[in-house]
């Protein structure tokens, strides 16, 4: 009996291991396929960027242990995020007890190198992922998949053409992809910012760290500016929670502090105004940066804006 009982266990996980896609909802690890995974019944054709925009979004998710990512599909995105079946240049998503922006900007680099310096560059400031895309970028024509590491030279992205129907690949090399030469893609979506939705009952949400409404309104972030040229920050934080601190910083292309500065406010609203003349933009060079606004409350920390800009002659 003991013998039969066990030849059974065996053929049952060879089977599960077997399956070409998850069975299982809400798997926490980001390395997860099922993370990756798109059933056919919420896949139309294009939904491409779409999906490496859904994984993105799974992605973050997981790394701020919130909300539940196997609940953000295709179906539920293509509303906020496409128009005519295109993913628009930038976007709000509602979902979750969470508030996500969306923007995108172009490479400007040429060649293979180049391309994956500034994909591996965006990546140290979007741990969760970039979605990258092309005309002619892959054997199948036009075309985006999820960046989410580059390692020794070689990037790691989740392509839906691999994680879709019957095909459940996760996270692969570029060349295990459909994707072509890295430096056909000249367009990349990021997570620009992420708040806590105003829409959100606290009885509705998932995890603990809703309970704080700790949001940013009324913001001014750079997108170009020219070299020496002062800009004046803009934003009000508020929660439900007394905020603890906040913190303003500058990272250059290599995911560096060159500028920060910080204030513990001790109550429940503070404007970034107060943070504004320490912030030195037109002491910064030519080249591109990212600009963050990271808030904390006696609940939650959340980078409330994690925004690229670039410092121009």
């Amino acid at each position: 009996m003991k013998k039969r009982i066990s030849a059974l266990l065996i053929a049952l996980t060879l089977i599960i291991t077997a399956m070409p896609f998850p069975t299982l909802a809400a798997v926490s690890s980001i390395d997860d396929k099922a993370v990756y995974y798109t059933p056919a019944s919420d896949y139309k054709s294009g939904d491409c960027i779409l999906t490496a925009t859904k994984m993105m979004i799974r992605r973050e998710m997981i790394i701020r242990n919130t909300g539940d990512w196997n609940k953000i599909t295709n179906q539920k995105l293509r509303g906020s995020a496409t128009i005519v079946g295109l993913l628009l240049n930038s976007f709000k998503y509602d979902d979750e007890g969470l508030l996500f922006a969306i923007d995108s900007g172009k490479f400007t680099g040429k060649g293979d190198a180049a391309r994956i310096r500034e994909i591996e560059s965006l990546l140290k400031t979007h741990p969760e992922g970039i979605v990258v895309h092309g005309s002619n970028a892959a054997s199948s024509g036009t075309h985006g998949v999820l960046a989410v590491k580059v390692e020794n030279g070689v990037i790691y992205a989740a392509d839906s053409s691999r994680n879709t129907g019957l095909n459940n690949e996760g996270i692969q090399p570029w060349k295990k992809t459909t994707m072509l030469d890295p430096a056909k893609v000249t367009k990349y979506w990021y997570i620009s910012s992420v708040s806590v939705s105003t829409k959100t009952k606290s009885s509705n949400v998932l995890s603990a760290k809703a309970a704080s409404t700790l949001n940013i309104k009324s913001v001014k972030a750079p997108k170009k500016l020219k070299k020496g040229k002062p800009f004046s920050i803009k934003g009000v934080i508020k929660s439900n929670k007394k905020i603890k601190k906040v913190t303003v910083k500058i990272l250059n292309d290599q995911g560096k502090k060159v500028i920060s500065a910080s204030k513990k406010p001790n109550a429940k609203s503070f404007n970034l105004k107060k943070l504004d003349a320490k912030i030195k933009f037109g002491k910064l060079k030519t080249g591109s940066y990212t600009y963050q606004v990271i808030a904390a409350d006696t609940v939650q920390t959340i980078t409330l804006i994690n925004k690229q800009f670039k410092v121009v002659k």
